[in-house]
């Protein structure tokens, strides 16, 4: 609590103003505030990035932030969270000692969204034909920075697993939150089978995983599924779609760049299949929860499938192969029977993944048990605790000599 107030107060700083309309990781975020603004907590957001006419009108507190300045030492300290939340291991690496310096006893959780240096090393391997690395540069950062905290909340069970095996994290430092669903969807109120026409894609174009799956789309799956359904057409959803995205869009194909859905939801429940042609990436893929949520079946490969729920439980049989992928979405999308099966499996594992009660209490009461023992919690954290000793503040020295720097007469 606030010594000041007696208040609990959970500081979130964002890389990114959260766009739920826009992202999935935006509105999980939101979740996730929401979630503790239920358990008793009063909600802060602090972020450096600049606001956006689609940001979240939350409610809750928003500040803006600067990295490579101490006024964020002095407004941190006055706010004196008892939680803080880094979204993505970039905002502790800018802030995380800042807090450590202001607020000592406040807990501190970083939020991956997904496995970042997960999604870049599979990238890096696609891109250059070569295996997966994951031992990168960009994963010694990331995994700094949940040595540094005192929890890290993972949205994939496989990323869990894969931060103990192969980076041998401990277990009293990961907590497995995935997609909060407060109530399963009634296909009573969607439209049926016979009611939809065409394929819908979504997802933000910021998202480097989406652009791919698009252009891989557009190149190697909708000719051959064009061919199997040639009056039928692919509209592909996103916020953020620039020239390199737009240059896609030909509608003498039937495929068409669409530009942002205001509600996916809505946007998904006319069509008849929710196409999430992945060939790399990481985490929970909320393109696949709105087609489950608005009752479209969804047809992905098997990195679309990692962490949404088992191989066998898809209802058509996972594949990576363009040919495979057209013929499965033409069978599914002419047949009723099978679009029936894909669509219930969907419901089955939106019931036994993603439930909001069970998971939410379970942060809640991790979040509790962590600032009830806090020191002892720490004194286990050995390799955080060297992390944080002077001789590997890199992040800290460099942000003071980047504000000393700031602060000289300009020379010219």
């Amino acid at each position: 609590m606030s010594p000041s107030t007696g208040r609990r107060i959970a500081l979130l700083i964002a890389k990114q103003w959260p766009e739920p309309a826009s992202t999935a990781a935006g509105r999980r975020t939101l979740d996730i505030l929401d979630l503790l603004h239920e358990a008793g907590y009063e909600i802060a957001i602090g972020s450096p990035a600049q606001p956006t006419p689609f940001q979240a009108r939350t409610g809750y507190g928003e500040h803006q932030i600067a990295v490579n300045e101490s006024s964020f030492d002095t407004w941190v300290r006055a706010l004196s969270p008892s939680l803080v939340i880094y979204d993505r291991f970039m905002m502790e690496e800018q802030f995380g000692w800042r807090v450590r310096e202001q607020c000592p006893q406040a807990v501190t959780v970083l939020d991956t969204s997904d496995f970042h240096s997960l999604r870049e090393a599979r990238h890096q391997a696609l891109k250059n034909g070569q295996p997966i690395n994951l031992f990168n540069p960009c994963a010694e950062r990331e995994i700094a920075a949940m040595a540094r905290c005192d929890l890290t909340i993972m949205i994939s069970q496989v990323e869990v697993d894969l931060l103990k095996q192969h980076f041998c994290l401990p277990d009293w430092q990961l907590h497995y939150l995935p997609f909060l669903v407060r109530e399963l969807p009634d296909f009573s109120t969607t439209p049926d089978f016979a009611e939809r026409q065409h394929l819908a894609m979504i997802g933000g174009f910021k998202h480097a995983p989406n652009r791919d799956a698009v252009a891989w789309l557009a190149e190697s799956i909708w000719p051959r599924l064009r061919a199997l359904l040639p009056d039928v057409e692919c509209h592909v959803y996103g916020a953020y779609a620039d020239h390199a995205m737009q240059r896609f869009h030909d509608p003498k194909s039937g495929l068409r760049i669409m530009g942002r859905a205001d509600d996916a939801l809505a946007t998904l429940s006319g069509y008849r299949l929710n196409l999430a042609p992945l060939r790399f990436g990481a985490g929970q893929k909320g393109k696949i929860l709105d087609g489950w949520l608005s009752g479209t079946p969804t047809i992905t490969t098997p990195v679309g499938a990692e962490s949404m729920a088992p191989p066998d439980a898809w209802g058509y049989t996972l594949t990576a192969d363009p040919a495979q992928l057209a013929d499965i979405t033409a069978r599914v999308y002419r047949n009723q029977s099978e679009w029936l099966a894909v669509r219930d499996a969907g419901l089955h594992a939106l019931s036994a993944g993603f439930s909001y009660t069970p998971y939410a209490k379970a942060l809640i009461e991790r979040l509790q048990s962590i600032a009830g023992n806090l020191d002892a919690h720490r004194n286990r954290n050995i390799w955080g605790r060297i992390l944080r000793r002077t001789e590997y503040r890199a992040e800290e020295y460099m942000s003071r000599w980047i504000e000393a720097k700031n602060k000289l007469p300009d020379a010219t």
